[in-house]
């Protein structure tokens, strides 16, 4: 009877009683882990937790329940099971899983609490893809922007891996294109209609190298570059016109820079810059949180104004994309049903702003596929995504539009960027079209135009 009682107690009292007692004083015990977060009914979830450091004794307990209850179940967590856990079918009832890990070295005193919640998908649209054909790509409705490849700077080696050209890319909401030529150190612009000449240059902050660039008020720019001695990003603000630098301030945490000097950075790797539905500019960061979720960053306000670190880390959304009208988007997520398969199917939810599925999306299939590293995008109130399909040495995209009962659009691309790049090479308009980058060191650089229709 006295065990049922204790299943039975709420996380905050758990909470209480954790932090009551004396070996909570001692230096946290560094682990990292938890369990996905959308779930359907017949998932094989498993939460997965690694412990950095410690003895062979450590130890825990996965505190498991649904919103359909109160009571906990209890799950092992021991160095035998690789601290990984199956959570029971039973379990994937109603809306929400919530879940609580409390882990400890009895020999060391040292323990570590991590917490966390998923939703449970009650009728996720499915979008079955099927087996992809190579090479059935849709052709642009257009070219918006087009350079010589003696008009722009490339960064060619004969190291591997570092084959670079330009970047990315941004669209005006008068139809301009702006090209971030990144060994040039300028942005190049393109009217609307005039796809054949760039009309003017602004200059970028020396060194920007790999970089992203997002427009701000008043006809500011905001772009990123990476400095050394230490390592870290710095987001600088400049005049639309001249490239004058107005401001520039860090961006998260230096690597390795935490209090115990052993805490995850914040400094992504080469993410993009967003703007929020609120005129917030966020940075896209895979770094810093216990599950290693991606998490949205602030980094300046609606005006204009730089965020303190502190201000920065503290505003991260995990693991949601902030959208207009206090709407959030939960996604990529892989799903496999065993350990050792390929990736077969992505996950998205569209929650309110109340956290409740209002929306949610299963993508499958035959082919295996991969989130590309472009993140989700709006054209009107519908999320667009991309996946990745690879076989090497051929790369191509699927772009789609997802509606409340399928795919509203759905465009085969190539991957056309030369060299590697982690920034965004598609990109949803403020027509709420969709456009690709392409580079090339022999043909030069384009900016092609799709429709978002079916």
């Amino acid at each position: 009877m006295k065990k049922l009682v204790a299943l039975a107690i709420p996380l905050a009292a758990l909470a209480l009683a954790a932090g009551a007692s004396p070996a909570s004083k001692a230096k946290p015990l560094k682990v990292r882990g938890g369990l996905e977060h959308l779930f359907t009914r017949g998932d094989r979830v498993m939460a997965r937790y690694t412990v950095y450091a410690g003895s062979k004794a450590v130890r825990g307990t996965l505190y498991v329940r649904t919103d359909l209850t109160r009571r906990f179940t209890p799950l092992a967590l021991t160095a035998k099971n690789g601290y990984t856990v199956r959570v029971p079918n039973r379990l994937i009832r109603g809306h929400k899983l919530i879940y609580k890990a409390v882990i400890r070295d009895p020999k060391s005193g040292r323990k570590a609490t991590l917490s966390g919640s998923g939703w449970i998908l009650a009728r996720p649209v499915v979008i079955d893809l099927g087996t992809h054909t190579f090479g059935q790509t849709q052709a642009p409705e257009a070219v918006v922007a087009r350079a010589r490849a003696d008009e722009v700077g490339w960064d060619i080696n004969d190291v591997e891996g570092f084959h670079l050209g330009p970047q990315t890319f941004q669209l005006g909401a008068d139809g301009s294109a702006w090209l971030l030529d990144s060994f040039n150190n300028r942005l190049l612009v393109w009217n609307a209609g005039a796809a054949d000449h760039f009309v003017r240059s602004v200059p970028v902050p020396y060194g920007a190298g790999v970089n992203d660039v997002a427009f701000g008020p008043a006809g500011t720019l905001y772009v990123t570059r990476k400095l050394t001695d230490p390592t870290r990003l710095v987001l600088d603000r400049i005049d639309g016109v001249t490239g004058a630098i107005l401001w520039e301030t860090q961006v998260g945490r230096v690597y390795g820079g935490g209090p115990t000097g052993d805490e995850y950075p914040l400094i992504g790797n080469d993410e993009p810059l967003r703007p929020g539905p609120d005129g917030t500019l966020y940075y896209l960061v895979q770094m810093g949180h216990q599950s290693g979720e991606w998490g949205w960053m602030p980094v300046a306000t609606p005006d204009g104004k730089p965020l303190s670190i502190a201000a920065q880390v503290k505003g991260i959304h995990w693991p949601y994309q902030p959208l207009p009208g206090g709407r959030r988007l939960v996604g990529p997520e892989i799903y496999t049903p065993h350990d050792d398969m390929a990736p077969h199917e992505l996950r998205y939810a569209l929650l309110d702003a109340h956290g409740k599925v209002v929306r949610s999306w299963r993508i499958v299939s035959k082919t295996e596929l991969n989130f590309h590293q472009n993140d989700p995008q709006l054209a009107g109130n519908d999320p667009v995504v991309f996946v990745d399909f690879i076989a090497a040495p051929r790369t191509e995209y699927v772009a789609l539009r997802l509606g409340p009962h399928g795919a509203k659009a759905q465009l085969s691309l190539p991957r056309a960027v030369w060299g590697d790049t982690y920034l965004p090479d598609l990109r949803v308009g403020p027509d709420g079209k969709l456009y690709q980058l392409s580079t090339s060191p022999t043909n030069g650089v384009t900016i092609s135009r799709y429709s978002l229709q079916s």
